[in-house]
């Protein structure tokens, strides 16, 4: 197998990438917004120097895209990219910590990167994680050559690669511990009494100015509710915790999850200089989620940057175990895994085929939300026609409100659940009294209080919306029209 790999090897990598990315421009133009990329959106809609739960640079890239194009197709050009760069600077980031190894490591590696499905989908959905992905490996390129020559120039960059990242994702702030880390195991902690890592703090603390301006006029927003992620007002579940790591073999596979622990345990004994950087990278990413997994349910792509730092242990491993029968069938079995689950999201979105029962198809969250937003916009115009306070839009959960919020704007729609967001930043709480549309996903059919409807003194009989795929409805919602919130019926 490696001799094959031998061959090409950059050429082989860049038709690699360019296959994934071929492979997804054929999709992504065709399902609407995620719910994550909606609230991202918004953030390029409502421009501002940060936001509520995230900083702003997924905002502030989306905001480049709005001008030119508000389509899916469109935003979803730059998670495309980046994806793109991340595996090109995975490459390079091997090719850099192992000078001695052969140019195939880097083509195993990317291909480990690409089995990742998690990595698939970031890079067709505008989250923080997609920009913060390739900022984060660039960082650890600088980190490595800060490392070797001690320069301010270096230093400088890991500064400034840093402070990005910070802008990214609030993650970010485990590259700190990446540093340190990096600094002692490879004996120049005496670099600490060098200008070169003060230089780089103050430059990332001037790059991630933005989030602290914004964050002081809004009361620390932000870091409170990043600091109620941390201290869950909890006990710590094992149950859950499997839960999460559960999630996570299905998100990124068992090649790169469980031969990744595997690489991740021989790496720990390893004095390798690179090994000892990429578990710099990994551990303190991977270490926080695992913790905070059994406090609270950790969504699968939060840890991304911790596997995507093991995609070239794995690499490595792999190349030395090959001659192990068990190794080569868990490898090529692991492999198939992400290549049908791959497959199968690509196909589920590409066929008009629909064998799944009326509002289960699998995709169906990806469906009907701009029809439901244009239908509950006309609904409110009518209302608007009748006396009574001005309406608005409502949905009954946070975690739904950007889908309605991106296909209605710029209609004010409000959150009727007690949790303060970004969604009362934007267009404020519902307040006693008020009237408007209510938009209900089918999941909520049955829970008026979590729908919202519920906390209405009266709602009218509700419209009926649907998306169908092959002449079935893949998804369901239903619009009421309701007065008097808060107000006892």
């Amino acid at each position: 197998m490696f001799q094959s790999l031998a061959r090409q090897p950059w050429r082989r990598t860049l038709w690699l990438i360019a296959g994934f990315a071929l492979l997804h421009l054929l999709v992504i133009g065709r399902v609407e917004l995620s719910g994550d990329e909606a609230h991202y959106a918004l953030y390029g809609y409502y421009l501002d120097w940060s936001y509520f739960d995230h900083p702003p640079l997924v905002g502030w890239l989306n905001a480049l895209v709005l001008p030119f194009s508000a389509s899916e197709f469109a935003l979803r050009l730059w998670p495309l990219a980046l994806g793109a760069l991340t595996a090109l600077l995975l490459y390079r980031l091997v090719r850099e910590l192992f000078p001695d190894e052969p140019a195939w490591l880097g083509l195993l590696t990317v291909a480990v990167y690409e089995s990742g499905v998690m990595f698939e989908l970031l890079n067709m959905a505008m989250l923080p994680d997609t920009p913060l992905l390739p900022l984060a490996l660039a960082a650890l390129l600088c980190l490595q050559r800060a490392l070797q020559a001690g320069s301010t120039r270096h230093w400088l960059g890991v500064g400034l690669l840093f402070g990005l990242a910070g802008l990214a994702k609030y993650t970010a702030v485990t590259l700190v511990f990446t540093a340190l880390i990096a600094l002692f195991w490879s004996g120049e902690g005496r670099q600490l009494r060098r200008p070169g890592p003060w230089l780089a703090m103050l430059v990332a603390l001037l790059v991630i100015s933005p989030v602290l301006y914004w964050n002081a006029r809004h009361d620390w927003l932000s870091f409170a509710y990043q600091l109620g992620h941390g201290a869950p007002e909890r006990a710590w579940s094992a149950k859950r915790f499997l839960t999460a790591q559960a999630g996570q073999i299905i998100a990124y596979g068992p090649l790169l999850y469980g031969f990744g622990l595997v690489a991740l345990v021989a790496a720990l004994r390893s004095r390798a200089p690179g090994e000892r950087l990429l578990l710099a990278l990994a551990l303190p990413v991977l270490a926080l989620f695992a913790w905070s997994g059994g406090y609270e349910t950790t969504l699968p792509h939060w840890p991304a940057l911790g596997w995507l730092a093991l995609a070239p242990l794995v690499a490595r491993w792999l190349a030395r175990h090959w001659s192990a029968r068990s190794v080569r069938f868990g490898a090529w079995s692991g492999s198939g895994y992400s290549l049908l689950l791959i497959a199968a999201i690509h196909l589920l979105i590409l066929l008009p085929v629909n064998p799944f029962p009326p509002g289960r198809h699998p995709l169906g969250d990806l469906l009907g939300w701009r029809a439901s937003a244009e239908r509950a916009m006309a609904l409110r115009a009518q209302m608007a026609a009748t006396p009574g306070p001005e309406p608005v839009l409502y949905v009954g959960n946070w975690s739904i409100f950007s889908h309605v919020a991106w296909y209605a704007r710029p209609t004010p729609v409000r959150v009727t659940d007690s949790r303060f967001d970004q969604s009362d930043l934007w267009y404020g709480s519902p307040a006693k009294g008020d009237r408007g549309i209510v938009v209900v996903p089918e999941y909520y059919w049955a829970r008026p209080a979590t729908a919202g409807y519920g906390k209405f003194a009266h709602c009218a009989e509700p419209v009926e919306v649907e998306a169908r795929i092959g002449g079935i409805a893949a998804s369901r919602y239903r619009l009421y029209a309701c007065d008097g919130y808060g107000v006892s019926p």
